[in-house]
């Protein structure tokens, strides 16, 4: 019996010696990496294909020079209805190139030799239009904060109630820039609004020489996005 035990013992021993040597030599696990704690699969992010529609309101504001004869034609206000299409790519995290169509169709007021003559039968309207590439710039690509600007053709036409020019089209070129705040709604279709002001300058050829127009015009807008 005392042999027996003895055998055992040492046995006993010998197996545990082996076991704690086999963990040694054993490399140790790695630990995971705080990134892929970090993800999180679900995160909506503003990334890849860029479409936006802008429905809004808008306000011309225009000082004209050189207009030709009496009536002199010196400045253009109104307010009316905007609508803007925007349509491009995400190259880098946040940044967003693309090509914008912007729109408005406005119901004039015009001062002529000092005169404010307003249309109110609604028998003339100002539709103008910018074509053009824009920057938008998000600076959390998580989060709907965004800034854009964008350097656009402009033109401006005066119509009668047929939709016929009253006078030639004016050309020129406008630059716009603005801010807004959207919130995801499903997937990647978020809702928002935007403020933007657009800057240019116009020219018309005249009957009696040219006509030129500076223009402002701000304006707010409702934003549905797919990002």
């Amino acid at each position: 019996m005392q042999y027996r035990s003895a055998w055992t013992a040492a046995a006993i021993t010998a197996v545990t010696v082996n076991a704690q040597v086999a963990g040694a030599s054993e490399p140790p696990s790695p630990e995971p990496r705080a990134e892929s704690a970090c993800a999180d699969p679900s995160e909506r992010l503003h990334d890849g294909l860029f479409v936006r529609s802008e429905p809004g309101i808008a306000y011309l504001w225009a000082q004209v020079s050189d207009s030709g004869p009496s009536p002199r034609r010196s400045k253009v206000r109104g307010i009316g209805q905007s609508s803007s299409l925007l349509v491009g790519g995400t190259p880098a995290r946040g940044l967003v190139l693309g090509g914008s169509l912007w729109s408005a169709r406005i119901d004039p007021k015009f001062v002529e030799d000092e005169m404010t003559v307003d249309p109110d039968d609604d028998s003339v309207k100002v539709t103008v239009l910018h074509v053009g590439p824009f920057l938008d710039f998000y600076p959390d690509a998580t989060r709907g904060l965004h800034a854009s600007v964008g350097l656009s053709l402009a033109v401006e036409v005066e119509s009668d109630t047929k939709g016929d020019p009253r006078e030639p089209a004016a050309l020129g070129a406008s630059l716009s820039a603005g801010a807004g705040y959207e919130w995801f709604v499903a997937g990647q279709v978020s809702l928002g609004v935007i403020g933007r002001v657009a800057l240019g300058t116009l020219w018309r050829a005249a009957r009696d020489g040219s006509e030129r127009a500076f223009f402002v015009i701000p304006g707010l807008a409702l934003s549905a996005t797919y990002h």
